[in-house]
Parts: C-alpha cells; sequence; structure tokens
C-alpha cells in the first residue's frame, strides 16, 4: 500500500505566501559552527587542581531549545556537591548557556564574580534561527529520555514566557506557532506530542499559490523563538544585577581565580576539557530583506529535500532582526533560510573553508528556491 499516495488524498491542503527569493532579497548569508558533543552533552561537575568545574556544553543546534533544563540540571548537580552561597563563581561563556546560568545563579543567591567569554556578539547563539525542536544533535540512545526531559523542561518555561509569566524574558521574546515537515522528516517535537503538550499532527499538502505544491506534509505546533530578542534580555538582565563581563578568552582553567567555574564555553569546551567528542558543525542561513515580503513570517519549514542526489535540508523561519559584532543592536530582517549541518570544515585551510561556504550557500539558495518557487535561484 502506498501511505504517502493515501495521506496525500485525505490532508488537507494549506495556501502558504512564499518568501520573495532573488538578489534584491537577500540581507545577509550567515555562517556559524555550533558546538555538537557525540553521545550526550556534557552536563557534569568535575574537579580540576582543587577547583570544581560544572560543565554545560556540547548542544549542537538544540541549544535555545535545551536551555532552561540544562542550566537547571547543571545548578542541579552543583547544589548536591557544594552548597555554599558564598563562594564566588566564574561563568565562562556568554552565549545562551552561560548568560542564562549567570542570571539563575545570582537568583538563587550564589556569588557570581563574572562572566569570561572572547566575544559577547559573535556567537551561535546569536546566529541561530530559534526553532523549538530537538534536531542538530547526535544524542545515544541511552540519552534520548534526558533529552526529551531536559528539552520538556524548556518548552515549559518558553510556556511561561508566552504567558507573560516569566521574570525577566517577555512574551515577544517568543512566538507559538505552525511548522511543516515531510511526513519522512523527524521534526523534533514528536515527544512533545505523545505527551499532549502539542496538538496532534495533521496531514497536510502545501500549496505556494505559484503552481508548486507539496503532498505527503505533516503540521505541528510549535514555539518559535527570537533569539535576538531572548539574548539582549538576558544581557539586559545580567546588567541589571551587576554581573561583570569581561572579555578575556580563557584557554586553560588555571587562569580563573574562583574555585568554582561555570563552563558553558560551547566550543572552547574542546581545549579546556580536552574534549574530543566535541565535534565544531557547520552551518549557514539566508537572512532576508523587507523586500522578500512579509506573507512567510506566520509559519516555519523544516524538511527533508533532494539535492544532486543527497539529502539534505530547507528551512525557514520568522526572525526579525540579524545581530553581528559590527552592529549589535541588529539589522531588521524578514526571515531566515537554512539549512545546513557539516562536521569538521575546521579541520581544512582557510582558503579551502571560504570556498565550501560559498558551495554551501549557492546550494541553499537553489533548494531553497526550487522547494518554494520550483526553480533554482536565479542571480540577477
Amino acid at each position: 500500500m502506498d501511505f504517502s499516495h493515501n495521506v496525500a488524498s485525505l490532508s488537507e491542503m494549506v495556501k502558504l505566501t512564499p518568501p520573495i527569493l532573488s538578489r534584491d532579497t537577500i540581507s545577509k548569508k550567515i555562517v556559524c559552527t555550533r558546538p555538537m558533543r557525540n553521545g550526550k552533552f556534557n552536563l557534569s561537575v568535575g574537579h580540576h587542581l582543587g577547583k570544581i568545574i560544572v560543565n554545560c556544553y556540547g548542544h549542537g543546534g538544540s541549544g535555545w531549545t535545551t536551555l532552561f533544563g540544562s542550566v537547571n540540571k547543571t545548578i542541579e548537580l552543583f547544589q548536591n556537591i557544594d552548597p555554599n552561597k558564598h563562594r564566588a563563581i566564574r561563568v565562562i561563556g556568554s552565549g545562551c548557556m552561560g548568560l542564562t546560568a549567570a542570571i539563575e545563579l545570582d537568583r538563587l543567591g550564589f556569588t557570581v564574580a563574572g562572566i569570561s567569554t572572547k566575544s559577547l556578539y559573535d556567537l551561535p547563539s546569536w546566529r541561530a534561527a530559534g526553532y523549538f525542536a530537538l534536531v542538530s544533535v547526535k544524542t545515544s540512545p541511552e540519552e534520548q529520555e534526558n533529552l526529551n526531559e531536559i528539552g520538556l523542561h524548556t518548552f515549559l518555561s518558553y510556556q511561561i514566557i508566552d504567558r507573560g509569566e516569566h521574570p525577566y524574558i517577555t512574551r515577544e521574546a517568543v512566538k507559538y506557532m505552525p511548522i511543516y515537515s515531510s511526513i519522512d522528516t523527524d521534526a523534533g517535537v514528536e515527544d512533545l506530542e505523545e505527551r499532549g503538550l502539542i496538538p496532534p499532527r495533521q496531514y497536510v499538502s502545501l500549496d505556494f499559490g505559484n503552481g508548486v505544491i507539496h503532498h505527503g506534509y505533516v503540521k505541528y505546533m510549535t514555539y518559535f523563538m527570537n533569539t535576538t530578542t531572548l539574548m539582549h534580555q538576558l544581557i539586559a538582565e545580567v546588567n541589571k544585577r551587576a554581573i561583570p563581563i569581561q572579555l578575556q578568552e580563557v584557554q586553560s582553567f588555571d587562569e580563573i581565580a574562583e574555585e568554582i567555574i561555570f563552563n558553558c564555553s560551547g566550543l572552547g569546551g574542546r581545549e579546556l576539557n580536552h574534549d574530543t567528542s566535541l565535534i565544531p558543525v557547520r552551518g549557514h542561513l539566508i537572512a532576508l530583506n523587507a523586500a522578500a515580503g512579509d506573507g512567510h513570517m506566520d509559519y516555519m519549514i523544516y524538511t527533508k529535500v533532494k539535492q544532486d542526489g543527497k539529502e539534505e535540508y530547507v528551512y525557514l523561519f520568522p526572525k526579525n532582526r540579524s545581530v553581528i559584532p559590527e552592529n549589535i543592536s541588529g539589522t531588521v530582517c524578514s526571515g531566515v533560510l537554512g539549512g545546513t549541518f557539516i562536521p569538521h570544515v575546521d579541520q581544512l585551510p582557510q582558503t579551502e573553508q571560504e570556498e565550501l561556504d560559498q558551495i554551501e550557500l549557492k546550494r541553499l539558495l537553489d533548494r531553497n528556491s526550487e522547494f518554494f518557487h520550483g526553480h533554482p535561484f536565479i542571480d540577477t
């Protein structure tokens, strides 16, 4: 029996407005490297020459999806070992994990001496597209239950934000909205569906109103996380609590004077902990400008497609502001397109990395244009 055919015949036709894609609608081409740890995230407590090291890194492309669950877990592990709130704590890393860890420790009454970071704005947390789903992680089967619990805790935190009840993040930081994936794509929200936290999936066909129709799709509901707004609000809360942020690239725990260290260093965890399980994974995004329209800003796409005989991904998320170190307030944008998950690019010479980036950005534009408009990207 042809299951996909039966699904297509029974599915609801959903009419969606595609983004306008041309050279004139591209705002910025974005490259970032995610810190993905094979097997499981490093949420642990260890020791180094008399110091207590609390690790919280390796979340790959799911840092925002696992944020509150991961920070809560590591603080719980720490409290079980050393509940003394008068010993100074140093946080390494100013991505979403480091900022949130500093805030939550301070809220609990611990003494946070400061945050050390090599950069406050040149980080994957700012570039992240913002789709709540457990994707772009390589977790072992025995860790899946822990991963689901961490995701659940974070999802419930976003619900609190959405209700306007969070102590330091406002409702504008998240939006509950539909996500469309092909039936053979792991959308990363299936556990939420099984728990009854989101509505049951709906089988749909997508009609972009330009002759392009995709059958065999599934509609879920989940959160879009406005990562730019979230990061700005986290930094604002750190400043409100007078937690110092020090620009310092920490290469060894020996450089830190404090005896308690929360290591939220992301890719830096590979050198600090000599962690060979941590893999840099390259990602590519295209930020669109206002000329791309805004009819595509009320839904999300995350789906597998075939390109040149390979399985690739297309995604569209309604991010509305993009931050770079040269423009920390951010540039207004009208959504971002993705995406790629390419490991070990850092092992290539710099010139080959740059060549790969150009190739992947072109392929990304081609498959997104094919998906939304039925033809490769026309660069004119």
